[in-house]
């Protein structure tokens, strides 16, 4: 595998910002099978929490290992603790990640994959959050949707805010986000997780699958069980969606493990291959 870190001036949101990317390569002679001869890459859109930024995906887990047999190329932008969003009071997080990265990526790397089935958006936390919103919002650009321990969503960071004991912060955050401090008061409206989950399935006829995990002591965890009641109280489960679960809190041992799980469902060469609609 190769692995770069990327500079690049983003005209949406008007200021330089970072990339790291993992790239199929030939063998290294080191234990990691190589991806002589591959037409095009299949794409994981690899999405950091709220208080980390691009690295952290490759500090803190064996993604690369896991990427290495399987031919797939990991993007990981950074933006800051914006939840994904355009922000009220910040950049356009939303549109860079979902529009303006794809095309800048594309151009950059020619063998990257467009196809909707073969481009996989997946995150931790505010990332898993971030992924629902980006893959929900544009499933004709994703198949596959990877959320892991996912809280701050509206309407449901009341469930388990407080108890974090940093209620504040998140608070300035929403303003900053959403223009309001309190996020779940936005239920109903276009912000609400729960409602573009119901909504989407009825718009569209082709939907991403949905991965879905959560630790079983992670204090989000009520905020797994709506999500999960919400996808499963949809006739004949459209999103394909399967939810797992267990030991571990909000920490990276539980992420590195279910990524790894998460990735071996993929259509790949080395996984299992569970499959995404076309």
């Amino acid at each position: 595998m190769a692995f770069l870190q990327v500079n690049l001036y983003s005209k949406t949101l008007n200021m330089d910002t970072k990339i790291w990317v993992i790239m199929p390569q030939t063998m290294q002679g080191i234990g990691l099978p190589g991806s002589e001869g591959q037409e095009e890459y299949s794409v994981l859109w690899l999405l950091h929490g709220r208080s980390d930024d691009c690295s952290i995906w490759m500090r803190r887990t064996s993604i690369e290992r896991y990427a290495a047999p399987l031919g797939l190329m990991v993007v990981m932008p950074e933006v800051s603790y914006s939840r994904y969003m355009n922000m009220a009071y910040g950049p356009r997080y939303y549109d860079y990640v979902a529009e303006e990265l794809p095309e800048f990526c594309g151009q950059l790397f020619p063998k990257m994959s467009r196809k909707r089935q073969k481009n996989y958006i997946a995150g931790l936390s505010m990332g898993g959050g971030g992924a629902m919103w980006i893959g929900l919002h544009n499933p004709d650009k994703f198949g596959t949707i990877c959320m892991l321990s996912t809280g701050g969503v509206v309407p449901l960071e009341g469930l388990w805010r407080q108890k974090s004991g940093s209620d504040q912060s998140y608070r300035k955050c929403n303003e900053d986000v959403y223009g309001v401090s309190d996020s779940d008061s936005l239920k109903g409206t276009e912000y609400d997780i729960l409602k573009l989950i119901q909504d989407t399935a009825k718009r569209e006829t082709v939907l991403p699958r949905v991965y879905h995990a959560m630790g079983t002591e992670d204090i989000r965890y009520p905020v797994a069980m709506k999500i999960k009641e919400t996808f499963q109280q949809i006739p004949g489960n459209p999103y394909q969606y399967e939810y797992h679960e267990g030991p571990g809190s909000h920490e990276w041992i539980f992420w590195d493990h279910w990524i790894e799980e998460f990735l071996k469902t993929l259509p790949l060469k080395g996984g299992q291959g569970n499959g995404v609609s076309s």
